[in-house]
C-alpha cells in the first residue's frame, strides 16, 4: 500500500503542518491539498456561526471527519519512521505550538472577555490548558497525540484497530449529542476517520479518481442522509452516521480529483497548503469581527456570518503567511526547523 498521498508535484507547506515533513516522500497528489482546503472552510464556517446556519448543521457529519482523513493521509509516511524523529518533529512539535497559540488566544480573548464580564481569573484558568486543550484548538492537541497513537496501531492487525475504533465510535456516538461535545467524546468518535486516513490512502486515491464524474449523485446521497438522521433525531445509529461521514468524505475526494487542474482546484491547494495558518489564526479573527460587527450594527442579519466568513478566511491566510516570515516560532518548534535544515543540508 502506499504510505501516503504521492504523486504529481513538489510543493512547499507550512512549517508544522502534516504537509511539510522530512520523513514523507516530497511529492504528492494534488486533489489531496484541495481536500484540505475545503476541510478548513467547513471548519471556519462552523466556528462563524455554528448551528445558526442550516448548512453547518448538515455538514456536521463530515466536516471533522474528513478534517482527521486528510491529516491521516499525511501521518502515514511519519508514524513509519523512528520514534524519536516521530516524538520531536510530530508530538512535541504541535504540543508546542498548541502551548503558544493556546498562550495567545488565552491573552487576546479569554483575559479580555473575562475582563469586560468582570469575571476574576486566576493562574490556575491558564494552567489547566495544559493537559486540558482551550477551545477551538483541542485539534492541534490532539494531534500531538494521535501520531504517537497511530504508531502504536502499526504493532497491530489492521481489522483489530479497526474494530476497536469502531467500538468506541458507536459508544460515543450513542447519545445522539454531536455539539458541543467533550474532549474526551471527541477522542473516543474521530480517531478512527485519522487511522483510516493512514491506512487508506491508495483506495481512496484509486475509488475517488474513477468515479470523479459522479460526485454530485455522491454529495446528493450525503445530503439525503443527513438531512434525514437530523430530521427524524435519529443521528445515535452510529452505522447510518458513519455512512454519511463515509459519503461525505467520499464527495470531496471525488469533488477535488474531478476538478483538478482548474482555477478552482488551484486556490483550493493554494488554502489547504496552509491549513495551520488558518486553523491557528481564525477564531481569534472571528471573536473580534463579530465584535467589530456588533459595533457597526450588523449584528444578527442574515447575512452577517457570511460576512464574516469572507473576511476571517483571507485574514487569517494572509496574516499567517506574513506571521511566518516575521516570527516562525508561532507555527514551528525552533527544533524541527534545525533538524529539517541538517538533513537538506545532508542530501
Amino acid at each position: 500500500m502506499n504510505s501516503g498521498p504521492t504523486n504529481r508535484q513538489d510543493v512547499k507547506a507550512e512549517p508544522g503542518s502534516p504537509s511539510r515533513s522530512i520523513d514523507r516522500p516530497k511529492i504528492r497528489a494534488d486533489w489531496v491539498d484541495s481536500a484540505k482546503g475545503i476541510s478548513i472552510c467547513l471548519v471556519v464556517l462552523w466556528h462563524t456561526a455554528g448551528t445558526e446556519l442550516f448548512v453547518n448543521n448538515l455538514l456536521i457529519f463530515v466536516r471533522m471527519p474528513l478534517f482527521f482523513f486528510a491529516a491521516g493521509f499525511f501521518a502515514a509516511k511519519a508514524i513509519t519512521g523512528s520514534w524519536a524523529n516521530l516524538l520531536k518533529n510530530r508530538c512535541l512539535n504541535y504540543y508546542y505550538i498548541y502551548v503558544v497559540w493556546m498562550t495567545i488566544f488565552f491573552i487576546s480573548v479569554v483575559c479580555v472577555r473575562e475582563f469586560r464580564n468582570g469575571t476574576p481569573l486566576h493562574i490556575s484558568d491558564y494552567l489547566i490548558n495544559f493537559i486540558s486543550p482551550l477551545e477551538y484548538l483541542w485539534f492541534i492537541f490532539a494531534l500531538a497525540l494521535l501520531f504517537a497513537v497511530a504508531k502504536v496501531a502499526r504493532l497491530f492487525p489492521k481489522p483489530l484497530v479497526i474494530g476497536l475504533l469502531l467500538l468506541a465510535y458507536a459508544i460515543s456516538v450513542a447519545d445522539g449529542e454531536w455539539e458541543p461535545i467533550t474532549f474526551a467524546t471527541r477522542m473516543a468518535r474521530l480517531p478512527l476517520f485519522f487511522i483510516l486516513g493512514t491506512y487508506a490512502f491508495t483506495a481512496v486515491n484509486a475509488y475517488s479518481h474513477a468515479y470523479r464524474r459522479l460526485w454530485p449523485v455522491t454529495l446528493a446521497a450525503f445530503l439525503a442522509l443527513s438531512g434525514t438522521l437530523i430530521y427524524y433525531d435519529i443521528d445515535y445509529l452510529s452505522p447510518l452516521t458513519l455512512v454519511a461521514s463515509a459519503l461525505g468524505i467520499f464527495t470531496v475526494c471525488q469533488f477535488c480529483q474531478a476538478v483538478e487542474g482548474t482555477t478552482i482546484a488551484a486556490g483550493l491547494g493554494f488554502i489547504g497548503r496552509r491549513t495551520l495558518y488558518i486553523y491557528l489564526l481564525h477564531k481569534i479573527l472571528i471573536v473580534y469581527l463579530i465584535n467589530g460587527f456588533a459595533i457597526l450594527g450588523l449584528a444578527g442579519r442574515p447575512i452577517t456570518p457570511y460576512l464574516v466568513f469572507a473576511v476571517a478566511l483571507p485574514l487569517s491566510l494572509f496574516g499567517g503567511l506574513m506571521l511566518s516570515r516575521i516570527a516562525p516560532w508561532l507555527f514551528e518548534a525552533p527544533w524541527v526547523g534545525r533538524s529539517q535544515s541538517k538533513v537538506a543540508a545532508a542530501s
